[in-house]
């Protein structure tokens, strides 16, 4: 018994034909009654009374039949699960980002990705940069969102994109008359930093350091959205990623170019030890064309083309 049998049987069940049945399933009409045969063999009984205008189901017939459509519902919800999994309409992505992108930039990029997939569910989690390497190594996420890359097993790094940093002002500031903020200008002003686990950071300072700008750091913050913060209540300057100042409105955050530059890199982290799912790979490409098109437009807003 065979699901090209049961096809046979199903079709000349609802057409009560074997000649239109063959058309129907582009069969000879002979191959469709060697079918029929091999099937009322397996089964040991007829299936149907032939008559000179078509073919009636024998009791027997009429039994397995209710038991065929069964199965045909069955391989039709398995061809529309597929269907599903093909358009990345089915499943769930477990994901870890990190807190200023999870927070205000990702929300509308990740619902533009649901709108036409229904059957798709995200679970998003944040962690910073460090820990969130470790919770993709270690926890089950299907990818990470970071902003660094370290030499660690069990995960692999890929670029998202890149950002330069910014100076981020309060808006009553003697700076913010300037177009591009440098180093310099920052010597001795009152400063956000960022804690010195953040490797972005460590970057941030090399550039004073060089450049021989001493802040006067006056607070230290774990995330970049919080150094935002400090700056919209006037606490002093912080020099962030783009992304950070998301959400804050020019009355309450000023946002110009900074020199030296400095970049940011976004990573993908993805485990090492299975490949990303169909769905996983398009939300990722998803993300990366958003991203891309949302840090080239805050650098046309603040002027920064070079």
């Amino acid at each position: 018994m065979n699901i090209r049998q049961l096809e046979a049987f199903k079709t000349i069940m609802e057409i009560g034909s074997f000649t239109r049945a063959a058309e129907k399933l582009n069969l000879s009409q002979p191959a469709v009654s060697k079918l029929i045969f091999l099937l009322e063999r397996r089964c040991g009984f007829s299936l149907f009374h032939r008559q000179k205008n078509g073919v009636v189901p024998t009791a027997e017939g009429q039994m397995l039949y209710s038991e065929v459509e069964r199965v045909f519902l069955s391989v039709d919800s398995v061809s529309a699960r597929a269907r599903a999994i093909k358009h990345f309409d089915y499943g769930e992505i477990n994901l870890v980002s990190y807190p200023s992108l999870a927070a205000r930039v990702l929300p509308p990029i990740l619902g533009g990705f649901l709108a036409t997939r229904q059957g798709l569910k995200i679970e998003m989690s944040s962690r910073n940069s460090w820990l969130l390497v470790e919770a993709v190594a270690t926890q089950g996420f299907d990818l990470g969102f970071g902003m660094f890359a370290p030499d660690r097993p069990g995960v692999r790094f890929d670029k998202l994109c890149s950002m330069k940093a910014v100076c981020a002002l309060p808006p009553d500031h003697h700076l913010v008359s300037r177009y591009v903020i440098e180093a310099k200008d920052l010597h001795g002003e009152r400063f956000v930093g960022m804690v010195e686990e953040d490797r972005a950071q460590l970057e941030i300072d090399r550039v004073f350091a060089e450049c021989g700008s001493d802040r006067n750091i006056v607070i230290k913050a774990q995330l970049t959205e919080a150094c935002c913060s400090f700056v919209a209540a006037g606490v002093g300057v912080s020099i962030v990623d783009p992304l950070s100042t998301e959400g804050f409105p020019p009355n309450q955050l000023v946002i110009r170019p900074f020199r030296p530059v400095v970049n940011f890199n976004v990573w993908v982290v993805t485990p090492s030890f299975r490949e990303p799912s169909l769905a996983t790979r398009a939300l990722i490409e998803h993300v990366r064309s958003n991203l891309t098109a949302k840090i080239a437009a805050m650098a046309t807003a603040i002027g920064d083309l070079s």
